[in-house]
């Protein structure tokens, strides 16, 4: 059976629930319009793809009419290349590297031309001398401080975009996020879709939908979205994606790499939409070594599927720079299991968190907490698991 058009508009509804925009910094784009305009269309894209009978994005023509069709706000052409995108104010499906498995977008604007690459996961802006980049700052980081921000979620599968903000001159090093009230006892309660760092606002953003499967029975929660700030050290821009389409009843995984010589600072994921109609869910988040992240999910409800990335935050640097932390506890089915880490070692501080499970479970977030551990919980929803494993991630920092 086909998942209903409920997911759609629950796409469509984080999408435009976004908080005003920060000024944009070198290497990105920001959440200014081009942007909002390229994912609003690639939104749809993706709701496409997850209902497809062959897990495929539409041909570049077909895709085209849907998104207008969807959107009468968003005027769509099919070009050829980026070069062929003259015209302001339109999203460009591009001919050339959109196939199955990837679609490009492009819209022009006076600051230049953005193009979103779902290979590559961001909008990024390119200018003259084509995409422009940023090599990041190795650190040591400095003044880390712990910034939250709260937002309420009430209503049946309602999906709300959540970002925290650095202050000025600081960067995001990681996040976590609590809630108010833990799962039910059908499951119902607040689940992150994404888990990632904001570059151009400097911030940490977590896509989190306040799961409802009894239709109208689960609670109103309050999230805190938590961001570790830091100045100096900062990730090079772009940042590695790497993504895979997962299918109702399939386990899959991606791995985002850092180039020779970078080493991890962070990671995380992006793309989950589950919702009580079925879709896919993160299984897995965390680091893979010292240069690798990676994220596992499974997808569950009839012909339900989509998108699942792993994002990797790496900076040059002379060795790793991350100290791992860990501890396990089960799930039983029908509960909520959390597990907590040790602190960090000393001289250490704890920036950035991860997590392991299996897909008996929905994971429910990982929070920083004041004593400087970390803990991860999951509701046992498909069944019980052994192991929910929760990983803190440390790295020195100075006053």
């Amino acid at each position: 059976m086909r998942r209903t058009p409920l997911l759609l508009a629950v796409l469509l509804i984080a999408l435009f629930a976004a908080p005003g925009a920060a000024p944009a910094i070198v290497g990105g784009a920001g959440h200014n319009k081009p942007t909002k305009k390229l994912e609003a269309a690639y939104k749809i894209a993706l709701y496409l793809r997850s209902v497809s009978d062959d897990g495929c994005y539409p041909p570049p023509k077909q895709l085209a009419k849907a998104i207008h069709r969807t959107n009468k706000r968003i005027r769509v052409r099919v070009v050829g290349g980026p070069g062929a995108a003259r015209k302001q104010g339109i999203v460009y499906i591009l001919r050339h590297g959109t196939n199955c498995n990837r679609v490009r977008m492009a819209w022009r604007s006076p600051r230049g031309l953005y193009i979103l690459d779902s290979k590559t996961g961001n909008v990024r802006v390119y200018g003259s001398h084509g995409p422009r980049t940023s090599p990041g700052q190795s650190g040591p980081a400095r003044r880390v401080q712990l910034v939250t921000r709260s937002f309420r979620l009430q209503g049946h599968d309602y999906t709300q975009r959540l970002d925290t903000l650095c202050p000025r001159r600081s960067f995001p090093l990681g996040g976590g996020m609590t809630v108010s009230l833990p799962p039910g006892h059908d499951g119902g309660g607040v689940y992150p879709h994404s888990y990632e760092r904001l570059g151009a606002q400097r911030g940490w953003h977590i896509n989190a939908i306040l799961y409802d499967p009894s239709h109208g029975s689960t609670a109103p929660r309050t999230v805190t979205v938590q961001a570790v700030c830091g100045q100096s050290l900062r990730p090079a821009n772009p940042s590695p994606h790497s993504t895979v389409f997962i299918r109702s009843g399939q386990v899959k995984t991606a791995e985002a790499r850092c180039p020779k010589g970078q080493f991890l600072i962070a990671g995380g994921f992006q793309r989950t939409n589950f919702d009580s109609t079925g879709g896919n869910y993160v299984t897995e988040s965390r680091a893979d070594g010292p240069s690798a992240w990676r994220v596992t999910g499974s997808a569950f409800g009839g012909s339900g599927g989509g998108e699942l990335a792993a994002i990797a935050y790496c900076v040059k640097h002379r060795g790793p720079i991350l100290t791992e932390v860990s501890a396990s506890a089960p799930v039983a089915f029908g509960s909520v299991a959390a597990a907590t880490t040790p602190a960090c070692p000393a001289g250490l501080a704890m920036t950035s968190t991860g997590f392991s499970g299996s897909p008996s479970s929905l994971y429910a977030g990982s929070s920083l907490n004041p004593n400087g551990t970390s803990t991860a919980s999951a509701f046992g929803y498909f069944g019980a698991s052994p192991s929910l494993i929760a990983y803190g991630y440390c790295l020195r920092a100075r006053g």
